[in-house]
């Protein structure tokens, strides 16, 4: 089977509907999955999918692949993926498939291969899942397994209120940006006790409004009026599949989600004491110094979820955070990412205080920061880029502590006294993605011109492609 091999990425499949990816595509990633589960002893497979508009088509063959190897499919339907991941432990299945392309436009979909509880494919086994597919390396079995399906939510709703305590009555805003998370959030957070007000939670497999991004500016403005009409303790926003979360405040601005890691920080070492608490390359120098004020031990990984996730079966860190909105609260729930529980927590430490979030946020160390921004650059040009980058960030800025070791993983991040950024190319898109902040606005502003000037410089980067976001923070003539 020809496949385009770009699409096995670092910890996920995505791709092009139409061009990479079709029915009988997913029909063969099913059966290559499958047949990889079969030979380390799977007898079932767990299956789910996002709202995309070729979901349904893509689960459903998935499935059929799965059974033609011999495994019996659970198909639990339209969930967020941190549903799914929860479902591998209470149905005591832990391989499958979760078909989405995350906050990908909606020309995009793609597939999460889970391996283990809370596990997906990473990196080589991306790679044997391509080689079976192109080799049409399959055993298939002389009795199809049986596909059957099962709906989750009231038992999933269950066990997450059995573990939240929220002190105090909140009104919560909810802009499902017209995803899945629209058709849970608000049933969950009701029964939670809020008050809870809709926004776009209708299911639009074309996301009308946009890609749904939590980390993009025009999302954050359209809550900031949302807000300001609802009049919230807080407001979330998801991505397509519900892992991520998006956060303004009361006043309807926006809540980085590297100082949500810090919020959780302080909050889950309130409970874990001198615990250990991840976080990616591209938070903001506020999360450490967070961590150290509390007590807790700071430890910086490369970004990518599946890669944390890896890494703290070493590491057992009691809470992982990324500044794209990856939460996961190790010692508390399960090592994997889950929008839904993550809302919950948040309501919950909100409960704990009497403050607002935004005097919330307003306690943590104050950098001026920019949101994540993303530029799009081609898949086999990217990461050479990087080498070139490094290179120039060491001689321009001598005194600076350059991170480019498996800390960084692939990028590069710049740490200086009062400031820093982050240059790294994405695991699963074609485009690199910056952050930058500084303690001052003028030190921002010196540095925001820096990084513009030095990727203008390089051709392989389209400033103007639909892939690109934030643009706008970086160089304000591509402000839209």
């Amino acid at each position: 089977m020809k496949v385009n091999p770009h699409i096995f990425r670092g910890y996920d499949l995505r791709g092009l509907v139409d061009e990479d990816l079709s029915p009988e595509i997913a029909l063969h990633i099913g059966k290559a999955h499958g047949t990889f589960l079969k030979r380390l002893g799977h007898k079932k497979a767990l299956v789910g999918r996002d709202s995309r508009a070729t979901s349904p088509i893509y689960a459903q063959k998935a499935a059929e692949g799965l059974a033609s190897v011999g495994l019996d499919v659970v198909d639990i339907g339209m969930q967020m993926v941190g549903m799914y991941y929860w479902s591998q432990h209470h149905l005591k299945i832990p391989g499958g498939v979760f078909v989405t392309a995350s906050h990908n436009p909606p020309q995009f979909n793609g597939f999460k291969l889970a391996n283990d509880y809370s596990e997906t494919l990473v990196s080589e086994g991306m790679q044997t899942i391509r080689q079976m597919v192109e080799a049409e390396d399959y055993d298939e079995a002389d009795k199809p397994g049986k596909i059957t399906a099962q709906d989750i939510k009231s038992a999933y709703y269950d066990y997450v209120l059995s573990r939240i305590k929220i002190g105090r009555k909140l009104k919560v805003m909810v802009d499902a940006s017209n995803t899945s998370s629209g058709q849970i959030i608000p049933e969950l957070t009701r029964r939670a006790g809020c008050e809870v007000v809709e926004y776009n939670t209708k299911i639009e497999p074309d996301f009308p409004l946009g890609v749904a991004d939590p980390t993009e500016e025009y999302i954050m403005e359209r809550m900031k009026k949302e807000m300001a009409e609802c009049k919230a303790d807080v407001g979330f926003t998801y991505d397509a599949d519900g892992d991520r979360i998006g956060i303004v405040n009361e006043k309807g601005e926006p809540v980085w989600n590297d100082m949500l890691v810090a919020i959780f920080a302080k909050d889950v070492l309130a409970d874990h004491q001198g615990a250990i608490i991840m976080f990616n390359t591209l938070c903001s120098k506020a999360v450490p110094q967070t961590i150290e004020a509390a007590g807790g031990v700071p430890f910086m990984w490369r970004t990518g979820h599946s890669f944390l996730k890896k890494k703290n079966q070493a590491v057992k860190a009691a809470f992982i955070g990324e500044l794209s909105g990856h939460f996961f609260f190790s010692a508390d729930f399960f090592n994997h990412d889950d929008g839904a529980y993550a809302t919950m927590r948040l309501l919950q430490a909100m409960g704990r205080t009497n403050q607002t979030l935004s005097q919330m946020v307003g306690a943590l160390p104050q950098y001026k920061s920019s949101p994540e921004i993303k530029v799009f650059c081609p898949d086999d040009k990217k990461v050479g880029l990087m080498d070139v980058v490094a290179a120039k960030l060491r001689k321009d800025y001598p005194e600076a502590e350059v991170i480019d070791d498996e800390r960084a993983g692939d990028g590069v991040r710049l740490e200086l006294a009062d400031s820093m950024f982050v240059i790294r190319y994405s695991q699963n898109g074609p485009y690199i993605t910056i952050k930058l902040e500084a303690k001052t606005d003028d030190k921002y502003e010196v540095l925001r011109k820096y990084i513009s000037d030095t990727l203008h410089s390089y051709p392989e980067i389209d400033w103007h492609n639909p892939i690109s976001a934030n643009v706008g923070a970086l160089d304000p003539k591509y402000r839209k």
